[in-house]
């Protein structure tokens, strides 16, 4: 009641359209509680697959345990057994069985034989040295390479081709089966004066087809960049780019020995020399993709790689030259990046060398330090400037070698090596050669136009800082004459 009048109550009917929606869902709901109630009347649960396997498992460790105790037991009791003969075989004065001394002796041998054998294995072992097993896989990948090929190019470091030659490769190729030829890659051309490069390259042909060459320096997977004869003409600072040079060189010595050979099938050419010389760099150079492993470490290479550059020119990827490793020329081993400096017991004694080859003016310039009077006080000096300090402050001088080292390969020390004088009697000896091979080359069409591509955009002996060396005397392959085996 309000203000004293009777209000209207609400109604509470329900509109049909509200109450047959109501219904409705009562109805699906009683469906659906009958549905689950005829599924439980039928439902049988199942043991669930863990405790399935829990149930075999305890199976298993009871019948293991059973079997374990019958064992124990049955070995007691044969002990047993075996204690009341022999007392009784003492009581009567008797010796033991005959069977038992047998056993004893052949146990007592057997121990003997494995102590021997082991002993013989690290003899073995400590006579060999760790890295002869991979020598000898690295040196028969090689010898895949040069009895598969029908070209062998052989990579030399531009800063010492004779250094970086093997002689071993060269005999080794005469030696085997089939028609085969040589020709040298002076690699890294950018790394040396232009007089420097024209007479290496004049030094060199008067004995095998010598191509030179720049590798591409492209951090990209693909599209790598490739300069030819006109575009390098133009711009005499092309070298200083990461584009390949002397690519169009190789590939026409290569396109002119298949038309004059005739071969109608693909050319297979291996790629061969020693470590961080640019075997794969080359091969990824000539393909323009990145297609070989490439490293600044010596060994990344590791077994024979086959690269298809086109129909015609098939390549093969070498691992590192192996050379013999002895104590006259490890040092110089290191110095061409034959072998991986992390490796070395003593990187100091490298280091002498390359003070004993390098003025000393060059380093402190290069390394931003004081004078130095021998190996000792330069390494402290550079370990200072670099910040390579062990614990409590001191300087760690191997540290500071192995950076010297990284330095001289890679180019930070500028080096290079002048050609030696010839005699007349090798003029002689290879003549026949040149007259023939470059007949088969036709490397006078092909070297008409290498000066003025590749050589004229060096810089001149005048305007270098590079510092000049004698030619190392080449190394010589850890060559098993066992493995020297051609196919049929």
């Amino acid at each position: 009641m309000v203000n004293g009048q009777k209000t209207k109550s609400k109604s509470k009917r329900v509109s049909m359209r509200k109450k047959s929606k109501i219904l409705k869902k009562v109805k699906l709901h009683c469906e659906k509680k009958a549905k689950e109630a005829r599924k439980m009347a039928h439902y049988k649960p199942k043991p669930s697959k863990g405790d399935d396997q829990e149930a075999r498992h305890e199976e298993q460790v009871a019948a293991m345990e059973a079997r374990r105790s019958r064992a124990i037991e049955t070995y007691e009791q044969n002990q047993v057994v075996k204690k009341e003969r022999a007392a009784a075989k003492r009581k009567m004065g008797l010796p033991d069985d005959e069977g038992d001394a047998d056993i004893r002796q052949l146990a007592s041998n057997a121990s003997r034989r494995n102590s021997e054998f082991d002993m013989s294995k690290k003899q073995k072992v400590e006579s060999v040295g760790p890295q002869e097993h991979s020598r000898r896989q690295f040196y028969k990948e090689f010898m895949k390479v040069v009895d598969a090929s029908d070209v062998i190019i052989q990579v030399l470091d531009a800063r010492d081709p004779l250094g970086s030659r093997c002689v071993d490769v060269e005999r080794m190729v005469n030696k085997a089966r089939g028609l085969k030829r040589i020709v040298l890659l002076l690699n890294k051309i950018d790394l040396v004066p232009r007089e420097v490069a024209e007479q290496w390259l004049k030094y060199l042909r008067e004995e095998l087809p010598t191509v030179a060459f720049k590798c591409n320096t492209q951090q990209q997977r693909t599209n790598l960049g490739r300069k030819s004869f006109a575009k390098a003409t133009e711009n005499v600072d092309v070298l200083q780019g990461s584009d390949t040079l002397g690519a169009e060189t190789l590939l026409q010595l290569l396109k002119n020995y298949c038309r004059n050979q005739k071969m109608k099938t693909a050319i297979t050419v291996g790629v061969v020399g020693f470590p961080n010389v640019g075997k794969s760099s080359l091969i990824n150079s000539l393909k323009r993709t990145r297609v070989a492993s490439v490293g600044s470490t010596p060994g990344v290479t590791k077994a024979m790689q086959e690269i298809h550059l086109d129909k015609n020119v098939k390549l093969l990827d070498c691992p590192g030259i192996v050379f013999a490793a002895s104590g006259d020329n490890e040092a110089s081993a290191t110095l061409r990046n034959c072998t991986k400096i992390e490796k070395l017991e003593d990187p100091a004694t490298p280091v002498k060398e390359i003070l004993r080859l390098c003025p000393a003016e060059k380093l402190t310039s290069i390394y931003k330090i004081d004078n130095f009077s021998n190996v000792d006080e330069f390494l402290m000096k550079v370990a200072m400037v670099r910040g390579k300090l062990k614990k409590g402050g001191v300087v760690d001088s191997q540290a500071a070698a192995r950076i010297v080292l990284h330095d001289w390969n890679e180019g930070k020390i500028p080096y290079f090596t002048t050609p030696p004088l010839r005699e007349v009697s090798e003029h002689t000896e290879f003549g026949a050669i040149v007259s023939e091979w470059g007949k088969e080359f036709d490397v006078d069409a092909v070297f008409k136009d290498e000066a003025n591509a590749v050589i004229a955009g060096l810089p001149s002996l005048a305007d270098s800082s590079h510092v000049q060396m004698n030619s190392s005397a080449p190394l010589t392959m850890d060559v098993d004459e066992s493995l020297v085996q051609f196919s049929n």
